[in-house]
């Protein structure tokens, strides 16, 4: 801006008095005034010359320009013609060249430059410089931390869980099998890796294939866990875009299908044609193959491998279908690798006496003569002699870890070696038939039919009445004294006839929760079921409600019927069979007295142990005898027949379970549980996972925002929209929305909202601030007496924040620095912070910038010199820890190639090209001015 320039008609000025009227033009002027129009509010300003009230908007190289109609230019060159700009550079949206006179400006123009806005008189309330300062610094911590995208998951820090997600979500194209047993959470470690991998631009497509009944469960899962929003891609979404002719796969970046959906062939040409960053698949043991007779679902996966840069194949059985299928899911992670299947049974049998030799070093017994030349045969190191420390038996260990076969490609965890699960008590409660289901029973009728004889038509939904399962039931909620209970059914009309009964006959509060719901319904009533004070005391499911739900609070389980399937046996009993779990989970099992169910009972308790362990081999048992188990439970009065089946199944049972225990791969299980290197990565979880403060930065925040924070109770907040909302916030309703800061709430109570440092939340309100204007420039007043009056300061926010593509992993060693300084008007940097600041009125902040325009911009300028300095020991330190770091993974990578060809070359060189990338970036970053706060001493 200069005083010397004249008014002409067109030209764009600011108030300095009137921020919020937008960018001016001048309509008219003579020798004393000019008229200045104001389209932004549709008011005319009538200003005399010598006035100085107004500031020119003349934009520089590199800055915006915004056409009135909405489109935008990067400014490349600005040329004057009889007093008007015109400012040339690329459009954003069609990368066409072209101009701009300023006549055309945008109305509404935002000036970034924070020396601009000042000089312009742009200012804001001077609170708002220490705001952003704090969310620069938020956002700091929160990249440094080395945990992004573990932090803000709703999950317990569970060891194998988190070591798993951690060691699999860093890694560049990650392509590994998950194998944990039932209820060890393979979900939730999927669920962490996707997350991560999209939080670090290693990954922007995602597609996930599961069976048909867990489309919705992982819908849930993903969104509750990580608040990711898949679409469900089923024929409705096909078919309502078929008109378009578009691609509908092309349409989104997270999907969500079934495997049978992904099967047809035009469903699976129009996927392929996409490129995918990670393909997911759930319950991959169904995925049949065999070399002359590769199942259909095999077939659609592996080519969508092709086309997938990283894959999950998640199974909880993965010799489930034989040892070929086992070896087939290995072949779609690494085609080169598995390319043949005898190739991989002799390389496995060597792993395996490999696994088995090294058992007397975890067991910290003395190694055969045999033993050591089978490690010595796998590791040139190992050295007899000093065997025997246990510092050389740790490395040994930890060194075969790493080399180990699939070790790298396959992560298993065992029940058997998870601590944390409580103990399971079951009470069986037999009962007499009821009479009215005696008339009924006809062993002509199907087994299912027999096993839940309450859904005949005949007794429509008169049953409740006379049922002694119901009065047993009201008995024992008498009994529990207001505790949870989870009661699980098959079907939803069972369970809305119970809920019914309980209602007309009972003031048990209660809720419902079945596949006839709505998602929202189901969040209701599991959110009625989770509220300790005035919430249901019971919930009654359909068998949608072993579909992956979290009712760890709860220690009461009635199952009101038995499933032929095992494992949705176990399924059902791992709602509150889970790790975190702090009491012992009781089973109610009431059944019919010489009766299908009773023998369903005897097979389960004493055939298979299930209801107080869990049964890795139930579904073995079960497929095995299922022909014997079908025809007792249509002759259960014949007792020794079936007593005799749960003989064999319990005799099936052991010896299946022996197998496993001797087929135990020992340094896989140490390599999947993560062993002591979890702990370092839990403590710094904990170390950015802390609520207090997280709770005084977003208190603070959102006050400025204009959100209004209630106090619930202790732990939970509710967020409402206040009249001076500046901007509108993701997931914050009208009626309120609830938060928490502490993961234990937001693990119990899955309706609230988990503010942590990659919430959306809390990300998009940082956001919001740091990309608008707001608190680029403001001048205050303060009282230092030590100071004489009229003395200054420039307060300035410097950022060294180098951009490239999010999948080099920049944040790791050069997060988005900033610095704050203060100048003095010698310009030199000075250590004083303001305790406390006062407005000044726009008049005199104005005059005052006039004033001292010229020492300010010899301040910026200053500042930013003074900025670099400081900011070079940090840039030099990242450069130093990013290429050592780098360097130590390839060495590592490159010496492992060597025994274990499951690494790949594409992870080397993508190290390689990250480190020389990273090395120019981080070389060339320069700080940027992103604040400035004029401070005048005036002592009151």
């Amino acid at each position: 801006m200069s005083q010397q320039i004249e008014y002409v008609v067109g030209q764009r000025w600011l108030s300095n008095s009137e921020v919020d009227l937008g960018l001016g033009v001048v309509m008219a002027e003579d020798i004393r005034s000019v008229l200045v129009l104001f389209p932004a509010v549709n008011e005319e300003r009538n200003y005399a010359k010598k006035q100085n009230a107004l500031a020119r908007l003349i934009l520089s190289d590199g800055e915006t320009a915004t056409h009135v109609d909405g489109w935008t230019i990067t400014v490349e060159k600005a040329t004057e013609q009889d007093g008007l700009y015109t400012y040339s550079g690329k459009r954003h949206d069609t990368e066409e060249y072209a101009s701009i006179v300023e006549v055309a400006l945008d109305h509404h123009v935002k000036v970034h430059q924070p020396e601009k806005r000042l000089f312009l008189g742009q200012l804001d309330d001077p609170k708002w410089f220490d705001t952003r300062l704090s969310c620069w610094q938020q956002q700091y911590d929160f990249a440094s931390s080395d945990a992004v995208g573990l932090i803000g998951a709703r999950v317990e820090l569970i060891p194998h869980q988190i070591h798993i997600a951690h060691e699999v979500g860093k890694r560049y194209a990650p392509r590994v099998l998950l194998a944990d047993e039932v209820g060890l959470g393979k979900t939730i470690e999927a669920a962490l890796i996707i997350h991560q991998q999209l939080l670090s631009g290693r990954a922007k497509r995602v597609l996930i294939c599961v069976p048909s009944p867990l489309v919705h469960q992982w819908l849930v899962e993903m969104l509750r866990r990580v608040n990711l929003h898949f679409s469900v891609f089923d024929e409705e979404r096909i078919e309502a875009v078929k008109e378009s002719g578009e691609n509908p796969f092309s349409q989104e970046q997270l999907v969500l299908c079934s495997q049978s959906f992904i099967e047809e062939e035009e469903v699976l040409h129009q996927a392929l044609s996409v490129d995918w960053d990670m393909l997911v698949v759930d319950e991959a043991h169904h995925l049949k193959w065999t070399p002359d007779a590769p199942s259909s679902a095999y077939l659609a996966i592996e080519k969508l491998s092709h086309k997938a840069t990283s894959i999950l194949l998640l199974t909880a059985t993965p010799d489930q279908l034989g040892h070929e299928s086992h070896f087939a899911r290995l072949r779609l992670l690494d085609p080169a690798r598995f390319h043949s299947y005898q190739s991989f049974v002799e390389e496995e049998a060597k792993y395996s006496e490999l696994a088995q030799a090294v058992n007397p070093l975890l067991n910290d017994e003395p190694l055969s003569d045999e033993e050591i030349t089978q490690l010595q045969a796998v590791s040139a190191d190992v050295d007899p002699v000093n065997l025997d420390t246990p510092e050389e038996r740790q490395k040994l260990v930890a060194d075969l870890i790493d080399r180990h076969g699939t070790g790298r490609l396959m992560f298993r965890n065992r029940r058997a070696s998870i601590s944390g699960f409580p103990k399971r008590i079951a009470h069986s409660v037999p009962l007499k038939l009821p009479k009215e289901y005696a008339l009924l029973h006809d062993p002509a009728d199907d087994i299912a039919t027999q096993l839940h004889p309450e859904r005949s038509a005949i007794l429509d939904d008169k049953w409740p009445l006379f049922d002694s399962r119901i009065q047993w039931l009201i008995k024992l909620l008498e009994d529990v004294q207001g505790d949870k209970v989870l009661l699980i059914c098959a079907y939803a009309s069972t369970a809305m006839q119970l809920a019914e009964y309980l209602r007309s006959k009972t003031s048990v509060r209660h809720t419902v929760f079945h596949e006839g719901m709505s998602i929202v319904e189901r969040d209701k009533a599991a959110h009625f079921f989770a509220t300790s004070e005035q919430g249901a005391q019971i919930m009654l499911c359909s068998e949608i409600g072993s579909e992956g739900r979290n009712f760890q609070f709860c220690r009461h389980l009635v199952l009101f019927d038995l499933p032929l399937n095992p494992d949705l046996l176990e399924q059902r009993i791992g709602r509150l069979d889970r790790i975190g779990q702090m009491h012992d989970v009781n089973i109610y099992l009431p059944y019919f007295e010489n009766h299908p169910q009773a023998v369903l009972f005897n097979w389960y308790h004493y055939g298979l142990n299930a209801f107080t362990h869990t049964c890795p081999v139930g579904s073995d048992v079960y497929e095995a005898l299922h022909s014997d188990l079908h025809a007792a439970l249509q002759s259960p009065e014949d007792m020794e027949n079936w007593q005799d089946l749960v003989e064999q199944a319990n005799n099936l049972s052991k010896t299946l379970k022996a197998d496993i225990e001797r087929g135990r791969d020992r340094l896989l299980e140490l390599n999947s549980s993560g062993g002591d290197k979890v702990e370092a990565v839990i403590d710094r979880i904990i170390g950015a996972d802390n609520a207090v403060k997280m709770m005084k930065f977003m208190s603070r925040l959102l006050d400025s925002l204009g959100v209004i924070q209630e106090e619930k109770d202790d732990q939970v907040f509710i967020l409402r929209q206040g009249e001076s909302m500046m901007f509108p916030i993701p997931g914050l309703h009208e009626e309120g929305t609830e938060v928490t800061y502490k993961r234990s709430v937001a693990t119990q109570l899955e309706h609230v909202h988990y503010l942590s440092g990659d919430s959306e939340i809390v990300t998009h309100c940082i956001d919001a601030i740091l990309t608008d204007v707001v608190g680029k420039s403001s001048v205050c007043f303060v009282n230092q007496v030590d100071a004489p009056v009229g003395a200054f300061w420039l307060e300035i926010i410097g950022v060294l924040a180098p951009v490239t593509d999010a999948k080099w992993q920049l944040y790791r060693y050069l997060p988005a620095t900033p610095i704050r300084l203060c100048i003095n008007a010698k310009y030199e940097a000075e250590d004083i912070h303001f305790e406390s600041i006062f407005k000044v009125k726009p008049k005199m902040a104005q005059q005052l910038i006039t004033a001292l325009s010229e020492q300010l911009k010899t301040a910026v300028d200053k500042g930013l010199s003074l900025a670099n300095e400081s900011l070079l020991g940090i840039k030099n330190d990242a450069l130093n820890n990013m290429q050592a770091s780098i360097d130590n993974e390839v060495e590592r990578l490159k010496h492992l190639q060597a025994h274990n060809p499951s690494i790949r070359d594409e992870e080397v060189q993508f190290l390689v090209e990250q480190k020389q990338h990273l090395m120019q970036v981080i070389s060339e970053a320069t700080p940027y001015l992103d604040s400035v706060r004029l401070v005048i001493n005036n002592p009151k």
